[in-house]
Parts: structure tokens; sequence; C-alpha cells
């Protein structure tokens, strides 16, 4: 999944009750606390695509096999226990992360705490349903290779990242077909454990109920063994062209590598807040409204704890993509060479803290964004508010300079 800056940078609008920290048999449990009738869940582990190794698509498919069935649940079973609870249940895998996540009434947490840890600890991985889920991914990875913009975007990570986050999160149909049974519970079996994830919790429950739970649903088992954490590298960018026999639009993605510095991504951040691609940035104003040159343009943040990058997309027709190109080179650079006026940024910070605002109400997205925080050491919300609260505006031109003269991969697809 992927998560902008503003995801982390809730400027004004994190809930303001402290966070809670505390440990059960090497299980990190992160608690905070938020006023109503629901509570959001997120069972994380440091066992994201990073961790594949050899087989593209083994975090990923993974996943899928933690809602196929436990040792005393079949699938059905398990999904109707889930839908009992009337609540969200779902999941997630990112380069450094696999998630569960539940969101459910206050006084029906305990049952979801125990649901997850049997999906988490005691998945069942049965042969007949890892073929058929191989099956479900293979469509799930054709269908996103049918988007001509995914697959643009695709080719042009591949040409910026190398090592352990190369390859698409959930792999390649070549890759996720030839994972076998034995694969999938060797790596459940490695990652997925007390020491390599954190339980993080926000709601309505309280931190003495809370405290129960967990106590009574984890209180077996170890740390396990150390995990390592495998490198990636960087690749020197540069131009990327494709080309496609269907008619219509033409794509232009910039993928700029940026140093993994949460105040310099944050600042990052506001200037593409500024850039694009709202109605009032200087992309959407100059490529929609002046030129009638695109009808969509978008920019956005993604960043691990030792990677990080911008990206700005846009589209227009095939035979107008190569001015595309360079109007959207001219605007950024333009922005670069003559920075911000005070009420583009006043603008920006106003926008952040409203998306921020509503973010914070959702109690899934504050329970994942603390997970990674304790995971591997992403800012807490609070702590980017705080950052973003402090960025001066020369601050913010400096970082939107610097980011620009990272190694860039320009890919067109026409």
């Amino acid at each position: 999944m992927k998560r902008s800056v503003e995801d982390r940078g809730r400027v004004d609008a994190a809930p303001t009750q402290p966070v809670e920290r505390f440990t059960v048999r090497g299980l990190r449990v992160v608690y905070q606390y938020h006023p109503g009738r629901l509570t959001a869940i997120s069972l994380s582990a440091r066992a994201g695509a990073r961790y594949d190794g050899s087989q593209p698509g083994l975090a990923h498919l993974t996943e899928h096999m933690l809602f196929q069935g436990t040792s005393t649940l079949d699938q059905l079973t398990l999904n109707r226990k889930a839908a009992d609870l009337g609540g969200e249940h779902n999941a997630d895998t990112g380069y450094e992360d696999v998630s569960l996540l539940f969101e459910v009434f206050n006084e029906d947490v305990g049952e979801a705490i125990s649901l997850l840890a049997e999906q988490y600890y005691d998945t069942h991985i049965d042969p007949k349903a890892l073929a058929k889920e191989r099956r479900v991914v293979m469509e799930e990875i054709r269908g996103r290779l049918d988007d001509p913009a995914e697959r643009l975007y695709r080719r042009a990570w591949s040409r910026l990242f190398g090592g352990a986050i190369a390859n698409p999160v959930a792999g390649t149909v070549s890759s996720v077909r030839n994972i076998a049974v034995e694969q999938v519970e060797a790596f459940r079996a490695k990652h997925f454990t007390h020491g390599n994830s954190v339980l993080s919790i926000v709601g309505g429950i309280s931190l003495e109920e809370l405290r129960r739970c967990v106590r009574r649903t984890f209180d077996r088992g170890g740390p396990g063994s150390e995990v390592t954490h495998p490198e990636i590298s960087l690749r020197r960018g540069g131009p990327c062209r494709m080309k496609t026999s269907e008619r219509g639009q033409g794509y232009v993605t910039l993928l700029i590598s940026m140093p993994p510095e949460p105040r310099h991504i944050l600042a990052t951040g506001v200037a593409l807040d500024m850039i694009g691609t709202d109605p009032d940035s200087r992309l959407f104003q100059e490529l929609r409204e002046k030129m009638g040159l695109s009808y969509d343009v978008s920019g956005h943040v993604e960043w691990g704890p030792d990677w990080a990058l911008a990206t700005i997309s846009s589209s227009s027709s095939r035979g107008k993509v190569e001015r595309l190109l360079r109007e959207m080179q001219r605007i950024c650079h333009q922005a670069a060479d003559s920075g911000f006026d005070e009420d583009e940024v006043a603008r920006a910070r106003k926008k952040i803290r409203y998306r921020n605002a509503t973010i914070a109400e959702s109690r899934l997205d504050q329970s994942a964004a603390l997970a990674e925080s304790a995971l591997w050491g992403a800012p807490t919300p609070e702590e980017s508010e705080r950052i973003v609260a402090e960025l001066t505006r020369e601050e913010i031109e400096a970082a939107w300079r610097r980011t620009l003269a990272g190694n860039t991969v320009v890919a067109v697809l026409r």
C-alpha cells in the first residue's frame, strides 16, 4: 500500500492522548486512546516484500494465506467468525511490513485479538488452498499490468531501485507460480514471531482491559530468532521509454530518489502539495487550465527506513506526451529556481491540516502509523506533526532543490 507524506505528517490533527507502550513475551504493544465505540487493531510484522529473498511475491502470498484457515478453523469458518464480530477485517503487504487489520466494537476487542493471533501464528498452509491463492494473486498481477500507468511506474521503479525492493510487492506471474508450500511455511515461521512484530491498538478500549486481553492471548512463545534486514541498492536512474500499440493516452512518470531523512521527506511533501496535484497547484494550473494538455496530474512521497522517493505523474494524448514531459520538468525546475510564495505555503499547510484532520479520525490509519513507527522507526504522527509545523518556507524550498538533484528516472509511455 502507498502511504503519502500527508499520511505521516498530521499537522494539528493527531489525537492528543499519550501513546502507551508495553511488552508481552517480546511482543511490543502500542496503545493510544481514541474515544468512541470502536477500536482498531494492527498486528504487524517486519516481513514485507523486502524479505522475499529469491522468491518475489512470497510475503504477499503469505499474507493471502493468513485468511485460508488455521489448525482449528477452515477458511469459511475463519471468515464467518470475523464477520460475526461485525468489524472491518483486512490485511496489507508493503515493502517493509505485513499487517493484519481489524476494527471492532470495544467489547469485541478480546475476541478480535484472539482471532488475529490465530491467523498470525497458527495458519495452516493447505496445498490446495495455496494453489488457488497463487492463481488469485497471478490474476491480481495481470490486472495491474493491464493499467498502462502502473506498467510504466513499475518499470521506472526497477530502474531506480535494486536489491531487496527491486521487484513489485506482489511479485511477478512467474515468481508467484513457483512458490511452494514449504517456502510459505518457512517464511511465516521465521518472520511472524513476537520479537519481529508489533500490536498497535487505537480506540475506546481501556488500557487496563487491553493489557488483560493481550496477556491472555500472547502469554506463550518467545521472541523468536533475530531477522536480518536485506540491503537495498540505488541505481543511477536515467530515461525509461516504453511503447504501446494501444491507442489513446500517453503517460509520464518522474521518480526521484532522496535521502531517507524524515524532516527532508516531510518538507518535500509540502513542496509537492504546491507543485501538484490539487486545482490550485502549479502543475494543475499550467498543464490543465492554461494549456489543456492533461486531465490528470499526481504526486506523492514513498519511504522506508533507508529509502525514499518522490513521484510525479501525468498523462496526455500520445502525440503530445513529449511536450507534456518538457512542461512538467520546466514547472518543477522553475519552482526550484524561484521558490514559493508565502500564500502558497499557507494554502498548503491549511490543506494538509484538513486532510490530516480527516485521517486522524480513522483509527485504522492511526494504528497502522503507530505500528510502522515501532517496527522500523518511522516518525509517530505526533513527531511528524511537530516537524511539519516547524518547517519554514526557506527549508521547504531547499528541500525541493535537494530532491530535484537526486537520482531521477524519467519514464515515458507512448
